[in-house]
């Protein structure tokens, strides 16, 4: 008798355990679903502002942009397909189906703002002003590179997050 209530105990202790892991499974799933919201909406608001404010200082916009180092030929370019880079990535952040591309354009746009942003804080193409529009325009070339990078660093794991989110989706829409 004595023996097999040693069983009965710890076929107890195994569904606590199986309860507990899931559990656990139920509050990663909640963090991690709050960690890309929290990551959609700074990006959205981000990209949302900076875009329209590109779009309705276009003149303004475009006067700064030609006083940045790059190629000439490129300026007509990017004055149209900066800001609708950033609002396309917007649109297609508040669209759940495919929320993982609009991540995706956000995590690229910031990367290279990331990148020139550092460019310019090193002086590598000797004083530039900054092209950002009313939202950066106060911050340093440091503060911005600073600025980009931490976006740039908490939106990553929000696409990856996203991403198996994604890949799980699929799995099991193919199982069914």
């Amino acid at each position: 008798m004595e023996h097999s209530q040693k069983y009965i105990e710890h076929d107890g202790d195994a569904a606590a355990s199986t309860g507990t892991k899931k559990t656990r499974g139920a509050k990663w799933q909640s963090c991690r679903e709050i960690y890309i919201l929290t990551a959609l909406v700074l990006l959205i608001l981000l990209l949302f502002f900076t875009g329209l404010g590109k779009v309705f200082n276009h003149a303004a916009f475009v006067s700064q942009l030609h006083k940045q180092p790059l190629p000439h030929w490129s300026m007509p370019l990017l004055s149209y397909l900066l800001p609708t880079l950033e609002l396309g990535a917007v649109l297609l952040m508040c669209i759940p189906q495919v929320r993982i591309w609009g991540l995706g354009l956000a995590l690229v746009l910031m990367t290279a703002y990331t990148i020139y942003a550092y460019l310019a804080y090193i002086e590598i193409y000797g004083y530039v002003p900054c092209a950002c529009g009313k939202v950066f325009e106060k911050m340093s070339w440091k503060q911005h590179f600073l600025f980009n990078l931490a976006v740039t660093l908490f939106a990553a794991p929000a696409w990856l997050m996203e991403y198996k989110l994604k890949l799980m989706e699929y799995k099991l829409k193919k199982q069914k």
